[in-house]
């Protein structure tokens, strides 16, 4: 399948984490907060990748690690993770990252297709590649992400 580069809107902006030691951009908009590793509350009889559930501010949110539903082997919880809060259409989960990059700008930036270049279980939930100097950023479309059978058993 052929695709043309994507290009992206002119005021688009990604953060950039980083999971497994793989760089993983996300939208933004779709992005509400980044917090230190919080105090987590194992939940019963759950999947290896639900971590658990914290309280923020007396929100309740589940923890989850993205790297099995991404095909990747599920990242060891150390206590300088970070979480990064995200919102899908009508999900918000904490997703454990090892280390925050920071935001980008997608202007002027060449966004490939993930197609051939990630594995076919993540080529699902990544919508386009960054190559920047010595590393690559997959940027994921957190509405797939969210709406994969695997996490849509916790909403």
């Amino acid at each position: 399948m052929n695709q043309e580069p994507l290009t992206p809107d002119r005021d688009d902006r990604i953060s950039v984490v980083e999971i497994n030691s793989v760089l993983f951009g996300v939208n933004i908009l779709r992005s509400r907060e980044v917090i230190p590793l919080p105090e987590v509350t194992p939940v019963p009889n759950t999947e290896e990748f639900m971590i658990g559930v914290f309280n923020l501010r007396g929100d309740i949110y589940p923890l989850i690690d993205i790297s099995s539903v991404l095909g990747m082997p599920l990242k060891p919880v150390s206590e300088n993770d970070m979480v990064i809060i995200l919102e899908g259409k009508d999900l918000t989960f904490g997703v454990l990252t090892d280390r925050i990059h920071g935001v980008r700008n997608l202007n002027d930036v060449k966004i490939t297709p993930a197609h051939g270049i990630v594995s076919k279980q993540m080529e699902e939930f990544v919508s386009g590649v960054i190559s920047e100097k010595s590393s690559d950023i997959y940027i994921l479309d957190i509405d797939r992400l969210f709406s994969s059978p695997t996490l849509r058993q916790y909403d």
